[in-house]
């Protein structure tokens, strides 16, 4: 994984992956997975998606990882809502209710 490639893309708001809405696929398809409501859902290389919103609307817990910080800040912004920032090791933990974004290289957690 290059870092350096993310950073740049975020940077120079060069995010054309980035949706307007949640993904349609998901909305569609997610009551197939015949989830609970208060279940938790992993989002990898989640950035700012609005997945996640939808899906805290539904009542789902999330739990995400994303390389580039700038993407987690704006995503807090964007729900409104207040972070708590955690470090651990080389790893920053994002949390508000229902919600832990790991922001950093997911390859350096380790089980503790």
């Amino acid at each position: 994984m290059d870092t350096n490639f993310w950073l740049e893309k975020w940077q120079n708001n060069n995010i054309g992956f980035h949706k307007s809405e949640a993904n349609p696929v998901l909305v569609k398809y997610f009551s197939e997975l015949s989830l609970r409501q208060g279940s938790r859902v992993f989002l990898p290389l989640c950035g700012k998606t609005l997945d996640i919103a939808w899906l805290l609307s539904h009542g789902y817990r999330v739990a995400g990882a994303e390389l580039v910080e700038m993407a987690i800040e704006q995503l807090f912004v964007e729900l409104e809502v207040e972070p708590k920032i955690l470090e651990v090791g080389n790893i920053k933990q994002y949390s508000a209710e229902n919600l832990d974004i790991f922001v950093g290289n997911i390859f350096e957690l380790s089980g503790k």
